[in-house]
This record gives C-alpha cells, sequence and structure tokens, in this order.
C-alpha cells in the first residue's frame, strides 16, 4: 500500500473496526434503536450478535444514563407534542387522540401521572398484637374512669311499627 491509499474498511485493524462497531451500536441504542436496528446500522447479522460484541467491548452491556434519557426523551415528546398540536388546530382526523397520547406519555416519563402505591400485607397475630399494644400506649389512660354499676330496666311497650317494616 503506497503512502496516498486509503485503507478500505476491511483493512483496518480488526479490534479497532470492532470498537468503532461496537460503540456506534451502543449510540444507536441509546438513541432509541432496538437491538436488531442497531445491529443493521453498523453491519452485524443480527440482534443477537450485536449485543454480544457491544457486551464483549465493555466488558457487560452498559447502563442508560437516565437523567440523560429522560432530557432526550422530553425532548422528542415536546416535539411530538407541537406536532400533534398542530394537526389539531388543523382538525385533522385522529389529532386528538395522537395528542393525548404524546400528553399521556409525556406524563409519565416525570411521574406525573403515577398511580397510588397499594401494599397488602398479612400481619401475623404478634404483629398485630404489637401493633394494638403501641396504640393503646400512645393514647394513654382514660380521661374518666367509669364504674360499671347495676342496674334494672323496664321493659319498653310495644309500639306500632310502620307498615313495610319486619318487626326484627
Amino acid at each position: 500500500m503506497g503512502a496516498n491509499d486509503v485503507p478500505t474498511p476491511g483493512a483496518l485493524n480488526g479490534k479497532v473496526s470492532a470498537e468503532v462497531r461496537a460503540q456506534r451500536a451502543w449510540t444507536a441504542r441509546v438513541v432509541g434503536a432496538t437491538w436488531a436496528q442497531a445491529a443493521e446500522a453498523t453491519g452485524y447479522y443480527d440482534a443477537a450478535t450485536c449485543y454480544r460484541a457491544v457486551k464483549r467491548y465493555f466488558g457487560e452491556v452498559p447502563q442508560h444514563d437516565r437523567a440523560e434519557a429522560r432530557e432526550l426523551w422530553r425532548a422528542r415528546y415536546e416535539h411530538l407534542w407541537r406536532m400533534a398540536l398542530e394537526d389539531v388546530t388543523k382538525r385533522r382526523p385522529g389529532a386528538v387522540r395522537a395528542a393525548v397520547a404524546v400528553a399521556q406519555r409525556a406524563a409519565a416519563l416525570d411521574g406525573l401521572d403515577a398511580p397510588q402505591r397499594h401494599e397488602v400485607i398479612d400481619p401475623t397475630p404478634e404483629q398485630i398484637q404489637e401493633v394494638v399494644a403501641r396504640l393503646v400506649e400512645a393514647q394513654g389512660p382514660p380521661a374518666i374512669e367509669a364504674d360499671i354499676v347495676d342496674a334494672e330496666y323496664d321493659e319498653v311497650p310495644d309500639v306500632p311499627r310502620m307498615p313495610g317494616t319486619s318487626a326484627d
């Protein structure tokens, strides 16, 4: 090869080429491509091969930087919102539905419409007794001590019932 010859991709050092491809594949994943799309964009045979190459290059498959991913999706949703709003103002069919879908996903991104969390527990009898004991302790002594007194009662005369009600 002469001084002015440009090397072909196949003539590059295999390790450098593999590094560049793995980095490009991971970059494609970060911006939202699937493994299959990243493989197609970087020349890997399939999604599994692409995944293994990225894992081999980085030592493990890197985790997305959540803050960076949120900013990226915020920008995408903002762009989609503008497009949807324009379609709504032009009264295009399905535009309102699309705008609502974009708004829902954007709100979900920041947890604005997160459901309340309900936790179901199954306490043991010991745990119940512990809670009752803490509640009794927190309540303190009763304000007035009541004495139980022996009492008699007179029978209540029969009261006429309203029509349609039972005697029980």
